[in-house]
C-alpha cells in the first residue's frame, strides 16, 4: 500500500495535497467546502496518511475581523478532525517552510504566491496547479515535511514499536 505525507493550506482557497512518501505519486484536491466532504477525503485515507503537516494560521493585520473568525473556525476544525482521526501532524509556521523550500520567507502576498506556484510546477509538473496558490502552498508543505519532519516522525514512531509499512 502507498503510504502519504499529507500538506494542508487550511484558508478557504487552500487545499490538501498527498505526497507519496516514495515519490512514487502527487495528489492535490481544493479545501473541500464542506465539513463532511473533509471528513470523509481524510477519513478514507486515514490509514495510508503517515504524517501532515498543517500550515500555522495566525491574524494578519490587514485582515476584517469576520475573515480572520471564519478561517479560525476552520482551522480549529481541521485541528479536531485530525486528532479525531488520530492522524499524527505538526503546525507549521508558514515563514519555517517557506525558507526551507522557497529559499525565502519574505517579500509582498502576490511575490510569494508567484514564487510558491513557480516552484511547484518545477517540483510537480505532472499536476495541474493552475494560478491556484493554496495548491502550490499544499504540495509545497507535503514536500518539506517529506524532507524534514517525516524522518524526525519516522525515528520516534519506530522507536515506539510503530511500523510505517503497514
Amino acid at each position: 500500500m502507498t503510504r502519504y505525507i499529507v500538506g494542508i493550506d487550511p484558508g478557504k482557497k487552500g487545499a490538501i495535497a498527498f505526497l507519496a512518501k516514495d515519490f512514487s505519486q502527487a495528489q492535490v484536491y481544493p479545501m473541500p467546502e464542506f465539513e463532511e466532504d473533509l471528513i470523509n477525503l481524510l477519513a478514507v485515507n486515514k490509514d495510508k496518511i503517515l504524517y501532515v503537516a498543517i500550515e500555522k494560521q495566525q491574524p494578519f493585520p490587514e485582515q476584517g475581523i469576520s475573515s480572520t473568525f471564519k478561517l479560525g473556525k476552520h482551522y480549529g476544525i481541521l485541528l479536531g478532525i485530525l486528532k479525531t482521526l488520530e492522524i499524527p501532524f505538526e503546525e507549521i509556521p508558514p515563514q519555517r517552510w517557506r525558507k526551507a523550500i522557497l529559499g525565502s520567507c519574505k517579500g509582498k502576498r502576490k511575490i510569494l504566491k508567484k514564487l510558491s506556484l513557480e516552484k511547484a510546477r518545477n517540483l510537480f509538473p505532472e499536476i495541474n496547479i493552475g494560478k491556484n496558490d493554496g495548491k502550490a502552498d499544499a504540495l509545497l508543505l507535503a514536500e518539506y515535511a517529506r524532507r524534514t519532519l517525516f524522518n524526525q516522525f519516522k525515528l520516534k514512531y519506530q522507536k515506539s514499536g510503530g511500523n510505517d509499512e503497514k
